[in-house]
């Protein structure tokens, strides 16, 4: 609590002031008052009934002077502004996100990687791109971590009718995501297991337009080293094996490390590589990090006046003591 005028409380020195002019007027009149000796007299049981007005005069005088300097409780409040980050998430679906070297797969370990990322997103917008022969919006920009986890649990490795990896699609179409407004923190983070071998768009030249949209991208490449079979299942005998090549050969994914290094460096973003799930959980943490949104903190205090809590008990003390003054206090006068 606080007062806003305190000097009003330099009114409390009238009080003695007051008390002394009629002291001073009534010894004039009739020298010391019979008060006076009852005062040095030992206290018969009605004395109190000459004191108490008085007192109770002198309390609402201070309660009102109290009211006069204001008295207010008050309240922070705490106005949080933030811009957040534009985040757009390009997951590769093709056929190969389903190799086994990680557990389950690396489709299911990606979804669950990226969905404990997103809880740690408050306040950013993200949106998801899929993509595999072909590209498409699977959710636009939006603030809502509950729909973007979700989005991701339903990411499927045959959404995409085409097969293939068009990365260079995937980033165009995710440039044409981003709001116009937010210019200064846009993200886009793809994954991928392969080389870019589809689409009508190559990477390198759609990374160049990212750079002029002044959008960063982290490019990650997922996989073992030496790559990994890609399982399927044979429509003709409904079991499950593996792709193989012309030569009967296992198909094993490549990750062309070289590009995915260009795309992220024209744009001013990082390159990653993941082998297994820890790296690639330690891999978007950093990028979290490293793209944090900016508050702005304001602080005011709201103030609610008080001066009536104290002018009520004042107007009825003063009550009080006018009608002890008028009736009991009367019979015991001398």
């Amino acid at each position: 609590m606080k007062f806003a005028s305190p000097e009003a409380f330099l009114l409390l020195l009238l009080w003695p002031v007051y008390m002394g002019l009629v002291w001073r007027m009534r010894s004039q009149r009739s020298g010391l008052p019979l008060a006076t000796y009852r005062f040095l007299m030992p206290v018969r049981r009605w004395e109190w009934r000459i004191w108490l007005p008085g007192i109770l005069y002198l309390l609402g005088f201070v309660l009102v002077v109290g009211a006069l300097a204001r008295p207010q409780s008050g309240r922070e409040v705490v106005k949080q502004t933030q811009q957040g980050v534009d985040v757009m998430l390009a997951v590769d679906t093709s056929g190969s996100m389903l190799a086994e070297d990680f557990t389950p797969n690396r489709l299911e370990v990606a979804k669950q990687v990226l969905q404990d990322f997103v809880t740690e997103q408050e306040g950013n917008r993200l949106g998801i791109v899929v993509f595999a022969g072909r590209s498409f919006t699977l959710l636009p920009l939006t603030t809502d971590q509950n729909l973007v986890a979700e989005s991701l649990g339903d990411i499927t490795a045959d959404m995409v009718a085409v097969d293939g990896t068009a990365i260079g699609d995937a980033i165009a179409n995710a440039l044409y995501r981003f709001n116009k407004d937010n210019t200064k923190s846009r993200v886009l983070i793809l994954l991928t297991d392969g080389e870019n071998n589809a689409g009508n768009i190559q990477p390198l030249i759609a990374a160049q337009f990212a750079r002029q949209r002044n959008v960063k991208i982290y490019t990650i490449g997922m996989g073992k080293p030496g790559g990994a079979p890609i399982p399927f299942f044979d429509r003709q005998t409904g079991q499950r094996t593996y792709v193989r090549d012309r030569y009967g050969n296992f198909f094993l994914t490549r990750i062309n490390e070289e590009d995915l290094k260009a795309i992220a460096q024209a744009t001013g973003g990082l390159y990653f590589k993941a082998d297994n799930k820890q790296k690639l959980v330690e891999i978007y943490r950093r990028i979290a990090q490293m793209e944090k949104s900016d508050f702005e903190v304001r602080r005011s205090t709201r103030y609610t006046e008080l001066m009536i809590w104290l002018l009520l008990p004042a107007l009825l003390v003063w009550g009080l003591a006018y009608t002890l003054e008028a009736t009991l206090c009367r019979q015991v006068r001398v």
